[in-house]
């Protein structure tokens, strides 16, 4: 295509950019102006082949069997390369094409969770950046707005039902799609203590039913919910950077961005990124928005000093389990003949999801360690943990897929470790460096430890969850675990086993780097809508808050193009 130039220029076909290019579209034609007013730019064309670059090697082969019942395409998973400091630092193998974990993984290549963080988390947001807009009460009307949720009896004051993005339980998706250990897991949990909670909005503690953005046994991506109609699209180039001249004042403003292919399009109003948590802050640094002192000593000339660009990046690190089962029979698992149902593949093979608060004693040992900047682990409302039970096995290389394993999840909602992401060079198509940093607070360890200790209570000592569990299968070279396993030991085990679930975000935070507008500080024309601008952890997966903040974005735009 030849477009030049456009009223708003959206770097990134991803969740949000999608998103948003749709609600621009339709408020842009609401306001009769020019009719090529948006220019979508996605660096990757969404086709029958998806690379997935995921760490570490246990799960590829789960995640290659699960894609490709679930996409109906073939799936090549490709692992990252560890730096040294595992848990720390990973880069790609440059010679592959990475995702990075963002715009696609989240988009496409996820277990298709549909969650809500708790208010908590929200309004600890609202608090730090002093706008209500993103409290709980300011981001439920973009809930509603973006979700048809499958219940018509569900509280109309927390649910949407005319959204584009369909919202379905296990049980609800088929009659036919009942997993045998429905029953018994939900028996074990509420018999050790877990409440059960049959609407988990604005307070998600508890055991709930496992929530999926399917439609039809299909997922939908995006661009496909929303439709990009009408929408100039560019596929498969990069932007390599931001052009920038002056306003009437004299400070830099978005003027277009420059492609791969050496082209410069024109942006009469905004340029937003929607790159996602690592392509938005590199696209950022190569543009001179940064580090002064990074960027300077990298020869890229400094547009605006912004030290926070790429810093705070959080993630929901976890880790998994494998567990054999006793009675393989019975269709427990995935490999057995009774699973050649098609219902048993319209979703994850999952039926519950626990999230749970950490006692507070068991933080009093670590919270002298927290530093001020963690303190939204602490908070009253919170929760921690999510622990749930995949119907297939996942975490260890060569286990065969004949209905004899299952798997759990213990993942940590509220993380206080951070990392950075930072520019290996000034080429574009260099990827970005990212240290992770992963479980490297006192309070992260002691979170994961709780969650895989009640785990642990769950399947071995609790009916009757525990007559259908023979025993923890260990990975290679580990012992297995019981409930009476040290936390040293528990601790060991998720430090050689221990991964990210994909949910990165923070790098581009609000409130430091850009406005609770979502504009970046410092320069003009210039937004950010994506995942990088989340100033907190959000206990929950990130889909439904991507898509509540596109929504509202979209809104914040539209409102100040009518002034």
């Amino acid at each position: 295509m030849s477009a030049t130039e456009a009223d708003y220029i959206i770097v990134g076909g991803g969740l949000t950019g999608c998103t948003l290019a749709r609600d621009q579209m339709l408020l842009i034609t609401q306001m009769l102006v020019r009719p090529s007013a948006v220019l979508l730019l996605q660096g990757l064309t969404w086709i029958g082949r998806i690379q997935v670059f995921l760490m570490p090697q246990q799960i590829t082969e789960f995640i290659s069997t699960m894609l490709g019942k679930l996409l109906g395409v073939g799936v090549l998973v490709t692992n990252l390369v560890l730096c040294p400091s595992t848990l720390t630092c990973y880069v790609a193998n440059p010679e592959e094409y990475l995702i990075l974990v963002s715009t696609l993984l989240i988009l496409v290549v996820n277990y298709a969770g549909w969650s809500r963080g708790n208010a908590a988390d929200y309004d600890a947001w609202g608090a730090i950046v002093d706008d209500s807009r993103w409290s709980y009460a300011g981001l439920l009307p973009f809930f509603k707005k973006s979700e048809k949720y499958f219940d018509k009896k569900a509280d109309p004051e927390q649910h949407g039902f005319e959204g584009p993005i369909h919202i379905i339980s296990t049980s609800a998706s088929d009659p036919d799609r009942q997993y045998g250990l429905r029953e018994p897991l939900l028996k074990a949990w509420t018999n050790i203590g877990v409440k059960y909670n049959p609407d988990p909005v604005g307070s998600t503690e508890g055991i709930s039913e496992y929530l999926e953005n399917w439609r039809d046994g299909q997922r939908q991506p995006a661009q496909k919910a929303y439709g990009i109609e009408g929408i100039t699209v560019i596929t498969n180039k990069r932007v390599n950077r931001i052009i920038f001249s002056k306003d009437e004042e004299e400070r830099p403003k978005a003027s277009g961005v420059q492609l791969s292919d050496g082209r410069f399009i024109k942006a009469h109003k905004e340029v937003i990124l929607s790159a996602g948590t690592f392509g938005t802050p590199q696209v950022l640094m190569l543009s001179g928005i940064g580090s002064a002192s990074a960027l300077s000593a990298l020869g890229i000339q400094v547009v605006h000093d912004a030290p926070e660009v790429g810093q705070n990046l959080f993630d929901h690190f976890a880790h998994f389990q494998l567990w054999k089962v006793r009675h393989p029979e019975e269709g427990l698992a995935m490999g057995n003949p009774i699973w050649n149902k098609p219902a048993y593949f319209k979703g994850m093979p999952c039926d519950w999801v626990v999230n749970e608060r950490v006692p507070s004693n068991f933080l009093e040992r670590v919270e002298e360690s927290t530093q001020d900047s963690d303190s939204s682990l602490l908070k009253a409302g919170g929760c921690h943990i999510e622990s749930s039970v995949i119907y297939a096995p996942a975490g260890i290389p060569g286990l065969p897929m004949n209905g004899t394993f299952i798997s759990s999840s213990i993942m940590l909602l509220l993380p206080t470790s951070r990392g950075a992401v930072t520019l290996a060079s000034t080429s574009p198509s260099d990827l970005p460096l990212i240290t992770s940093n992963y479980y490297s607070t006192k309070a992260d360890v002691a979170c994961l430890i709780y969650g895989t200790r009640r785990m642990l209570q769950v399947m071995l000592e609790t009916s009757p969850a525990k007559e259908y569990i023979e025993g923890e299968v260990a990975p290679p070279g580990q012992a297995e675990l019981s409930p009476d396993s040290l936390d040293e030991e528990i601790e060991q085990r998720i430090r050689a086993v221990g991964m990210s679930h994909k949910h990165a975000a923070g790098t581009v935070a609000m409130g430091k780097v850009v406005g609770s507008d979502l504009k970046v500080l410092g320069v003009g024309g210039l937004r950010v809508v994506d995942g990088s601008v989340l100033p907190v952890p959000i206990g929950g997966h990130p889909q439904a808050t991507l898509y509540a903040l596109a929504e509202q974005a979209a809104d914040i735009i539209l409102d100040e193009a009518r002034v």
